[in-house]
């Protein structure tokens, strides 16, 4: 049987019950203060995103960057955060200025206002002209002045409420060609309606391309990839401690959950042509085992 190196053990513990604390103390705040707790949680889910983001890049990106080079034409990325995989977008060959290729319009959801600085800055260098939403981002200066370059539009939302719920600018430049969304359907609070709503704003045939952390599979998944061998790690105990830390993970993550079956529930959503998706079990460290990563494309029909 697996075990867990002690320090490991002890520090998860430390933070559980840190966390089970400061939760239940809480709730009462939450209830009666709901918009200044969550602009409290969005700044500081933005400083450690801050300090996490190049480390959780650098995790994905073996996996992403392939996908994300199959972006094109009309192309919406939600959750879009500090935008780190711009750069992993088609780009011309040229040593010098290397820019876009292929994508003709880009509008980018991200509803945590604290990540829109870094954002545009990483959007800049990416070669993009930055554009924001008037209708949701009013205090926003613009600075889409580029006309060689395609622009980037940010809009300050979600697809939480699904279909009939959609921002104006995003709903009125649909329908994408490609829709991107990288690390984010662990946080969104009805994963079932964000599904929805991208498979309303895609074209017929468009792609829905993706890369997520999931809840542990069991030992009969085919989609797993060949770097995990058999038996490395206890996944029952896995599933387990992934369903024990996500209530007091997410209060302090962007509501992040560890145990959302994401993967399966793409596959067994009506309305694509195609699903292509593989799993990977990370067994380098603890966080590693804690999140298994879903990632692939689904066409609509």
């Amino acid at each position: 049987m697996e075990t867990i190196d002690a320090p490991s053990l002890f520090s998860w513990t430390q933070l559980a019950f840190a966390s089970l604390l400061i939760t239940a103390g809480g709730w009462t705040l939450v209830r009666s203060h709901q918009p200044q707790v969550q602009n409290i949680q969005d700044w500081v889910f933005s400083k450690l995103w801050s300090a996490m983001s190049e480390q959780s890049a650098e995790r994905v990106e073996e996996f992403r960057k392939p996908l994300w080079l199959q972006a094109h034409g009309n192309v919406l990325e939600v959750g879009i955060g500090h935008g780190e995989g711009l750069m992993l977008l088609p780009r011309t060959q040229s040593d010098e200025s290397p820019k876009v290729q292929g994508v003709t319009n880009y509008v980018a959801i991200e509803p945590n206002t604290f990540l829109h600085a870094k954002l545009v800055e990483n959007a800049a260098k990416a070669g993009f002209s930055v554009n924001f939403d008037a209708e949701t981002c009013p205090d926003a200066a613009s600075n889409a002045t580029d006309s060689e370059l395609p622009t980037l539009t940010i809009v300050n939302g979600t697809l939480d409420g699904g279909p009939n719920a959609i921002p104006s600018f995003v709903r009125d430049h649909a329908p994408y060609d490609c829709i991107l969304v990288s690390m984010v359907f662990c946080s969104v609070d009805d994963l079932r309606a964000n599904l929805q709503a991208i498979q309303h704003l895609l074209k017929p045939g468009g792609k829905y391309i993706f890369i997520e952390h999931v809840s542990h599979t069991d030992t009969a998944d085919t989609t797993v990839n060949a770097h995990y061998v058999p038996g490395s790690m206890n996944l029952a105990v896995w599933k387990m401690l992934q369903n024990v830390v996500t209530p007091v993970w997410k209060p302090f993550t962007g509501n992040c959950h560890m145990n959302r079956d994401t993967g399966k529930i793409i596959r067994e959503m009506d309305g694509w042509s195609n699903v292509e998706i593989t799993t990977h079990r990370g067994v380098e460290n603890p966080l590693a085992k804690l999140m298994p990563l879903v990632y692939g494309m689904a066409v609509k029909q």
